[in-house]
């Protein structure tokens, strides 16, 4: 497997998110291991670990019907032959209850290489800090 391959992989993800937030969780739920050890680290500041535990905040999320869209900007990849990370920034766009203009984000998806694919096994998200541009 490529590093294009991995970049498929986390590009899927955004369509996947994009996708929830008009309320399509299907991608997203497909994209994920759903082993016991993935870890999710979302917008709600709870560490979800288990894919018993992932799922349902997904289908929650889904169901928000949020609208907007999410786009990388910066993307950097480090792989090994089963273990791939991705450090991304992105701009969200147009999300409900989000405000004006553009939020950046920064994160970190993990894939672990299962039977031929890359599945996504820990994601991590969170707003650039206010004091964006400083050391």
């Amino acid at each position: 497997m490529t590093v294009n391959d991995v970049i498929s992989a986390d590009e899927g993800f955004f369509e996947a998110l994009n996708r929830m937030f008009t309320g399509d969780v299907a991608p997203m739920l497909s994209l994920w291991s759903h082993s016991e050890d993935a870890v999710y680290m979302g917008p709600n500041h709870k560490v979800l670990v288990g894919w018993s535990n992932i799922r349902p905040s997904w289908e929650f999320q889904g169901g928000l019907k949020m609208g907007g869209e999410i786009k990388v900007t910066e993307r950097h990849v480090t792989q090994s032959p089963q273990l791939a990370v991705v450090h991304h920034v992105a701009e969200a766009t147009h999300l409900a209850n989000a405000g004006e203009g553009a939020l950046s984000l920064r994160g970190t998806n993990v894939f672990r290489l299962e039977e031929g694919a890359w599945k996504l096994i820990a994601h991590h998200s969170d707003p650039i800090p206010f004091l964006d541009g400083t050391n």
